[in-house]
């Protein structure tokens, strides 16, 4: 039994960006929300039934924006910016001017190759992520404070849950096409929470994925880019 001693530390993938929205867009940093987007952040936030005394933010546009809902809302919490970012591992060079359904053909092709360590020029590679995903896991062991809000993006919430279930000896190629087979199972939608718990023994189990009622419907007709990394 873990007892009432457990630190709650809630991923929350960002509102709809102009991305998710279908939009053409320049530089992933840089994506904000869309006009619905916005108004799911406010629905969100207002919705979050707890209060931080920590908020993490992703450095992307989408994400800040997302927070600053949060932030406001709850002006007591000691606010932070982590490197807990969308995962970028397609060329930025090749998506400028692109959609996410433009983006598909390489984002398939790099999953094809299943090398964990490639890395596109000035991307990332699925090794240098997982790396990345896992040090804000081990940061997050010390940290004390009994609640906190992470702001981040559905790759990076696919692979806390990853890593917290079944955690690669190895990050290799098997390692790569089992998390590729893992996300086709694990969607997370936009304002969607996930739960994770640190416990006083030092061990960590992961909640359920869920998004509050109250949250308008994601904009009609889209397709998500289930593998985009965007």
């Amino acid at each position: 039994m873990h007892g009432n001693s457990a630190r709650e530390v809630w991923f929350i993938r960002h509102a709809e960006s102009v991305a998710n929205a279908g939009a053409r867009t320049r530089e992933a940093p840089t994506y904000p929300l869309s006009e619905l987007g916005f108004r799911q952040a406010a629905q969100l936030c207002a919705l979050l039934p707890i209060e931080p005394e920590l908020i993490v933010v992703s450095p992307y546009v989408r994400a800040q924006q997302t927070a600053d809902f949060a932030i406001r809302r709850f002006p007591a919490a000691r606010a932070e910016e982590w490197p807990v970012q969308e995962v970028q591992y397609l060329d930025p060079a090749l998506c400028t001017d692109t959609t996410q359904d433009e983006r598909r053909v390489l984002s398939d092709a790099y999953w094809e190759r299943c090398d964990p360590h490639f890395a596109a020029p000035d991307a990332e590679s699925f090794a240098g992520f997982i790396a990345r995903v896992a040090d804000a896991l081990h940061r997050l062991t010390h940290r004390t404070e009994r609640t906190t809000f992470i702001f981040c993006h559905g790759r990076v919430m696919d692979a806390v849950a990853w890593l917290s279930l079944s955690p690669p000896a190895t990050v290799d190629a098997a390692a790569m096409r089992r998390f590729f087979h893992f996300i086709h199972g694990f969607t997370v939608p936009n304002c969607a929470i996930l739960p994770l718990h640190f416990h006083a023994d030092g061990t960590r189990s992961l909640g359920k994925l869920w998004v509050p009622d109250g949250i308008e419907a994601e904009t009609a007709g889209r397709t998500p880019a289930l593998l985009a990394g965007l």
